[in-house]
């Protein structure tokens, strides 16, 4: 057996000419070869030596150093050799691909093992933070770094989940030199800086000097990129190959779990026709509003909303129909509201809908823009076999503290308005304990 030190395209090119190759890897390999930017051929070649190592036709050995100068080794069955890929220098500087995920030590499986099981249970959003919180600790804790956060790009996360950080920061806002945003979310490279005094345009993202060294891996699954795990370390040149693997395979495990909470909740949290909330979640979320109040005094206003003759729709037009004129008017509710308001469908053609922190005026206020904004809808412009009918909506509200102070009386309070603003003529608003407010007709 004898050991080959070979170029990326010497290695591609060789592999190329085994017989053995399906379509799809043969030109997956031939656009690695052709790939201008040394980077993106790196990437590209790192996958295929997995494809390849997951066949059996390579054998991963592992990364070694020597003079400067890194290499990643696979045994050649068919040879017997070990080939040993020299790493282009451009690689080198301060963007890595993500390396392949080996190197996680047998004294380390049972923090990996509970991980995965926190990971196999997060079931929603609320849960997520906890276990991304104690993924950081565990990860500070195995690479000995000094702070660590998660950071996301989503807006719906964002506003869902605080940044997720873990140690005592003295940096204000992540690490983000031009760099990042191309390599790290679009390309999915990590990028590890070993020295952040090297100059002045990475001294400036050192925190007033209190770190010296960074990395920061995407949190990417099934091609979306859902954000940055960043970790840092006071000392110089901290993180050695195998930790850089070890937050590769960590990233990994949490883009899957941020993925997988995301999808959960829609199909948990959902309702499958509108893609509101459906009423478990609601009803769960009133009552955290609730006691919330009883902590805080903020107050929290609740509206039930009813399709004013739905039954027209469905009986002129076809259920059909009439499941799309609910989902549009779903739509306009949740585009119209705040993002800390919650949406969702009561039942049938009922919505129901949460207003933290919101006084008596102005959730009537809020109510009567979505009365006007349903009312002024062109829903011809989709169904012009409505002509000129028009789509209404009742609404009935209630308030916490000042009409109930319990989930269950305040939708029952909310239930009686609606009950009499459609007694009243309906598309209007009736507040628990306020006057009535009329649509004009």
């Amino acid at each position: 057996m004898r050991t080959e030190k070979i170029s990326l395209h010497t290695l591609l090119k060789d592999i190329l000419n085994k017989d053995s190759l399906g379509v799809d890897l043969r030109r997956e390999i031939g656009s690695a070869i052709g790939e201008s930017d040394p980077l993106i051929a790196w990437e590209k070649t790192l996958e295929i030596m997995q494809g390849l190592n997951r066949l059996g036709k390579l054998v991963w050995q592992g990364v070694t150093e020597k003079n400067g100068e890194r290499y990643i080794r696979f045994h050649d069955p068919s040879t017997g050799n070990i080939l040993s890929l020299v790493e282009p220098p451009t690689v080198r500087a301060e963007v890595l691909p993500c390396l392949p995920r080996g190197f996680v030590g047998k004294n380390d499986a049972d923090r990996i093992e509970s991980l995965f099981t926190s990971i196999a249970t997060c079931r929603s959003e609320d849960e997520l933070g906890g276990v991304l919180k104690k993924m950081l600790a565990t990860i500070r804790e195995m690479v000995s770094a000094d702070y660590g956060a998660v950071y996301f790009t989503d807006q719906g996360m964002r506003d869902s989940i605080d940044k997720i950080g873990d140690g005592s920061p003295v940096a204000a806002s992540r690490f983000a030199p031009s760099m990042i945003d191309r390599w790290v979310l679009e390309e999915g490279f990590c990028v590890h800086v070993p020295n952040l005094s090297r100059g002045a345009e990475l001294r400036k993202y050192s925190g007033e000097g209190s770190f010296a060294s960074v990395v920061v891996m995407p949190l990417k699954s099934r091609g979306k990129s859902y954000g940055l795990l960043e970790i840092w370390s006071r000392n110089p040149s901290h993180f050695t190959t195998d930790d850089l693997g070890f937050l590769a395979l960590l990233a990994l495990l949490a883009a899957g779990m941020i993925r997988n909470a995301e999808h959960l909740e829609s199909l948990i949290f959902r309702d499958p026709l509108t893609h509101v909330y459906n009423r478990g979640f609601m009803e769960d979320q009133l009552q955290r509003e609730i006691e919330r109040y009883k902590r805080t005094n903020e107050p929290v206003a609740f509206l039930l909303v009813d399709v004013d003759n739905f039954k027209q729709v469905n009986t002129r037009f076809g259920h059909p129909v009439g499941d799309l004129v609910l989902s549009a008017i779903g739509h306009l509710l949740e585009d119209k509201v705040r993002q800390i308001d919650v949406v969702s469908r009561y039942g049938g053609d009922e919505f129901g809908i949460i207003l933290p922190d919101t006084i008596g005026e102005h959730a009537v206020v809020t109510a009567e823009r979505l009365r006007s904004v349903v009312e002024g809808h062109d829903f011809a412009a989709a169904y012009p076999e409505f002509g000129d009918m028009r789509i209404t909506i009742s609404l009935g509200g209630a308030m916490c503290p000042d009409d109930a102070v319990s989930k269950e009386n305040l939708i029952e309070r909310a239930d009686r308005a609606l009950a009499e603003a459609e007694r009243g003529g309906k598309n209007r608003v009736v507040f628990a304990g306020v006057a009535s407010s009329d649509a004009e007709d």
